[in-house]
């Protein structure tokens, strides 16, 4: 008991679990992926007639499917506990009832359901799905296979990708952020490592889930569409994987041309979610595009000091014009030229021109001036201020204790002069 007490021993067992939880979620990301990509190999040959679905041949890559299935399961289990032991080792507690709340219930349950669907082996049930048929525009009730809907809700293992990456992630394995969280009260999770790498890598990561939301929702609505209009004599636009993919680009942008459009009801989910995140990430995009054509401090003092400079030459120049256009409606005026005349009229209109182009470049120059001391300046400014009235105080100090040293020697010397005094006065006596 006090060894699982001593920090020692909690720390080194934290590191243990932290190693196991990353092979286990290696081991989750493999199998995730594996299942993922043998469910739409296994209907890419089926929709391309390759293979019979009912054959003996398609029977293998739903069985590998299976298989994978509930090793997932599995490992999702041993996620979950080690989690729960990483927690007791944190708080320092020694019962798991302790830490077990309904939402740690609910989180692994949901994980388990999300990660136990897949294509049922041997099995070819159907399930009545509504379909807007194109040709009479009514909604209609189509037998759609269970197995295309749920090789379409495997896809929901895709967030054990995100949990992929924030494990091996330097920010959360590292024990020093971990510490430095702590001790600032930051919860080091996967929110704060998508924030971190998205200050960091934005473009990168927004082309992944770029790319991920093209690919998996346009495989989505190609099965929903092909399979809820198999037994129809009326075929789908979307049915075709290049047509789906034009469908949930336009979509994702925010287009919406109208040429290709799902009719079913799992289709028009697919579009409905896609257009909402299609919003979000470009929205994200012209955040992170914004910023990266901010200029920085250096390049907005350099710019500012360039118009300043031009701003002097605009109103040296504005103010030379004022000065010749004054001068030739004087000569014009002795000339014996009224006010009317021509000549006369054109040299005030330049007058006139120049001062409005002199005065605008005093008031630009003084924005730019405004522009350039900003709060952070001032506070800078501030900041060696106070820096250079610390330096004279500690100066003075210094000059005072010399003068008290001076003060202390002068008194010390003339105490010693005047015993030296008194000695030669009473040897002279």
């Amino acid at each position: 008991m006090d060894e699982k007490n001593n920090l020692g021993f909690r720390l080194r067992h934290r590191k243990e679990l932290m190693n196991n939880r990353s092979k286990v979620v290696d081991t989750s990301f493999v199998l995730s992926l594996v299942g993922i990509i043998c469910n739409v190999f296994h209907y890419e040959l089926v929709l391309g007639d390759v293979i019979i679905y009912d054959g003996a041949a398609s029977t293998v890559l739903p069985i590998v499917i299976t298989i994978t299935t509930c090793f997932l399961v599995i490992s999702i289990i041993m996620y979950n506990l080690i989690g729960i032991q990483l927690q007791l080792v944190t708080t320092g507690l020694d019962n798991w009832r302790l830490v077990i709340n309904s939402n740690v219930i609910v989180k692994t349950l949901l994980e388990i359901i999300i990660c136990s669907i897949h294509p049922i082996p041997y099995g070819n049930f159907t399930t009545p799905m509504l379909v807007f048929s194109p040709d009479i525009f009514i909604y209609e009730t189509h037998q759609v296979p269970i197995n295309a809907i749920l090789s379409v809700l495997m896809f929901l293992r895709i967030y054990i990708i995100g949990r992929f990456l924030v494990v091996h992630s330097n920010l959360f394995r590292d024990t020093t952020v971990q510490s430095l969280g702590t001790l600032s009260k930051v919860n080091i999770n996967a929110k704060f490592v998508f924030k971190a790498l998205m200050s960091t890598m934005p473009g990168t990561i927004l082309t992944c889930i770029l790319v991920t939301t093209l690919i998996v929702n346009s495989w989505g609505v190609r099965m929903c569409e092909y399979y809820s209009f198999e037994n129809s004599t009326v075929k789908s636009p979307a049915g075709s994987y290049l047509s789906a993919v034009w469908l949930i680009a336009v979509t994702f942008l925010t287009l919406g041309y109208g040429d290709i459009v799902p009719y079913s009801i799992c289709g028009r989910v697919f579009a409905i979610s896609t257009g909402m995140m299609g919003v979000g990430i470009m929205a994200l995009c012209v955040a992170v595009l914004a910023k990266q054509l901010e200029q920085t401090r250096s390049e907005k003092y350099v710019h500012t000091f360039v118009q300043q400079i031009n701003m002097d030459k605009i109103h040296r120049n504005a103010a030379a014009d004022v000065v010749k256009q004054s001068m030739l409606i004087r000569r014009l005026r002795k000339l014996g030229y009224q006010h009317s005349c021509t000549d006369v009229i054109r040299h005030r209109r330049k007058l006139f021109s120049a001062i409005r182009t002199m005065y605008k470049s005093s008031y630009e120059k003084y924005r730019l001036r405004e522009n350039v001391v900003g709060t952070v300046e001032i506070a800078k400014g501030v900041t060696e201020v106070f820096d250079i009235v610390e330096i004279i105080k500690d100066n003075q100090n210094r000059v005072n204790k010399r003068l008290e040293n001076l003060e202390t020697s002068s008194a010390n010397i003339q105490k010693q002069l005047d015993e030296i005094r008194n000695v030669l006065q009473t040897n002279l006596r």
